[in-house]
């Protein structure tokens, strides 16, 4: 296991993230995984979506996953709007809706109906991305090698765990941004007063932040937060004494934008969230986030985590919208860092920086 020590939290004044420096972040964000799908919205009729300004299409073909841009190389048509045939030999293939134009799982075309002769003939092809299946998501890169491996999440084949996938969300920020919302701590007492935390005990817990290969740690220590027991997400828990339940959290961030968060109860009980905000481009992103949880009647995930979780992003939403600028700020003197508190947004800014200058020319 690859631990790095991270340098003190200090006052970082001179800070590289400048406008050129946000386009290097954003430029960067091509060579990882990305979310582009639930698996179960992935059929034979097409869909097309935009990942970091680039238009794809995602199709299933003989139930396999394929991602390929989303453009016809005759005419430039969506090949979103087509559909999948199946051809006598057992095959299929995506056709173009424009002139019928044929091509296969490998993006390579088989068909072009007005000279059927011409097949095999032409150096005509689509080009496919590299794409995966993992935990109930359609993974995405666009570039062929990407820098780190998927993110992992064990508890995905925990049988004591059930699993909602939460309705997606486009908000209007970047992607780091989004992060930095998911991944902050003081701001659960106030903003989420009565659902993670309790506004009359607004101070951050103690912990630490370390590097773990491709992930950004964070851990709290002894102390459990107070939250008040009154809350649908924590249905189907025994009530305690008093009206508050206690809980920890730590979470991690897979370089750059994958986010595993957990919660563990005082009583043992677990909660989990695997989250990650597709950049559409530098300013849009689409949320896909996975919840479980290892308690309660799995009867009732979809109303007891999933309409929770919506609802804690519908207070999140219009703050972290109203953020400037939507990127991460190209000073960092603009913006006040706390010590202990902000150190995670600090470590995890300092990391995209170098991410950035090595990945983005």
């Amino acid at each position: 296991m690859a631990v790095t020590k991270l340098k003190p939290v200090v006052s970082t004044r001179a800070n590289e993230l400048d406008v050129e420096g946000e386009a290097r972040v954003y430029r960067s964000l091509r060579h990882f995984w990305h979310v582009v799908a639930y698996s179960h919205e992935v059929t034979e009729k097409p869909i097309g979506f935009t990942l970091c300004d680039q238009d794809i299409v995602i199709v299933r073909m003989r139930g396999e996953v394929a991602v390929f841009d989303d453009l016809c190389p005759h005419r430039g048509t969506r090949l979103s709007l087509g559909s999948v045939k199946e051809t006598k030999d057992g095959n299929c293939r995506l056709e173009c809706p424009y002139h019928g134009w044929q091509f296969d799982s490998s993006g390579d075309l088989k068909l072009a109906p007005q000279r059927p002769d011409l097949a095999g003939h032409l150096r005509a092809s689509v080009r496919k991305y590299q794409s995966v299946e993992r935990y109930g998501m359609v993974w995405v890169c666009l570039e062929d090698k990407p820098h780190y491996p998927l993110p992992e999440f064990h508890l995905w084949d925990d049988p004591a765990f059930h699993y909602v996938t939460v309705p997606t969300d486009d908000w209007t920020c970047s992607a780091p941004r989004r992060v930095e919302n998911y991944t902050d701590y003081s701001h659960f007492a106030i903003l989420h007063d009565g659902y993670l935390g309790d506004s009359t005990v607004p101070e951050v817990p103690p912990h630490e932040v370390w590097r773990n290969e491709n992930k950004l740690e964070n851990k709290q220590g002894d102390a459990w937060v107070r939250v008040p027991m009154d809350t649908a997400a924590w249905g189907g828990k025994e009530k305690p004494a008093d009206p508050y339940i206690r809980l920890k959290l730590d979470w991690r961030v897979f370089m750059p934008l994958t986010c595993i968060y957990n919660i563990q109860f005082q009583d043992g009980n677990r909660y989990n969230l695997i989250f990650h905000p597709t950049p559409i481009n530098a300013k849009k992103i689409r949320n896909f986030t996975v919840a479980t949880r290892d308690f309660g009647d799995p009867a009732q995930k979809d109303k007891e985590l999933g309409e929770f979780v919506t609802f804690i992003y519908g207070q999140d939403k219009p703050v972290v919208e109203s953020q400037r600028p939507e990127e991460l700020p190209e000073d960092l003197t603009v913006e006040m860092h706390v010590k202990g508190v902000d150190k995670y947004s600090v470590e995890y800014r300092r990391w995209l920086l170098e991410l950035a200058n090595k990945l983005a020319s």
